[in-house]
């Protein structure tokens, strides 16, 4: 296949490919819709939800500053080597994340991104958020965060109901990419890490 066959990935997108080397790599643990599609949410408040069956990808993410002044999250998808030096750029201000496409009752659908991997978290909080996955792929559960001593507390549907959820067809990588936006931090020149460097008055 010559290269011009091979298309290439455009920059500021999900990388699905990357993000499930990313998780190859990643070591086991030491320790309603506002019109505009697709929104970043927790579960807490969207009645009983349904998970999009299918494989949900893990990726790196961080919390830093826009030059706005607020808090952004974005993902960092990068080899293993760069990566390393990114977390580096931000003093290792970075978590290991699940991205969950969900759907609740009214039809409304969010991405819930819950921390699977906390940098010195507790293992119950990432232990809990994977268990309402799997549980939420089989049916329908209300989910709310209780504390780290607690992590999740998952409730499954009582009864019995017929009710489908109504996922889009929508693309598990569209979901994510509309979800952030194109905050994506592939390199070490990304703005958010010159923006992370810079002095902040008091």
């Amino acid at each position: 296949m010559s290269t011009e066959d091979t298309p290439e990935k455009k920059q500021g997108k999900f990388n699905k490919e990357l993000s499930e080397k990313t998780e190859l790599q990643t070591s086991p643990f030491d320790g309603p819709a506002d019109g505009q599609g697709v929104e970043l949410a927790s579960p807490g408040r969207k009645h009983f939800f349904q998970i999009r069956p299918g494989k949900i990808n893990k990726v790196w993410t961080t919390r830093l500053f826009d030059e706005d002044g607020e808090e952004v999250e974005y993902v960092i998808q990068a080899d293993e080597d760069l990566r390393l030096r990114i977390f580096d750029k931000i003093d290792d201000n970075v978590s290991y994340k699940a991205l969950v496409p969900c759907c609740n009752w009214y039809g409304t659908e969010f991405l819930w991104v819950p921390t699977i991997k906390p940098k010195g978290g507790s293992k119950l909080a990432a232990q809990t958020a994977q268990k309402a996955i799997g549980l939420g792929q089989k049916g329908w559960i209300k989910c709310v965060w209780k504390n780290n001593a607690t992590g999740w507390v998952v409730r499954k549907y009582p009864g019995e109901t017929d009710k489908k959820p109504e996922f889009s067809k929508m693309s598990y990588g569209d979901i994510i990419d509309q979800v952030f936006e194109n905050k994506f931090i592939e390199s070490l020149d990304h703005e958010a890490l010159e923006e992370y460097r810079k002095p902040r008055s008091k």
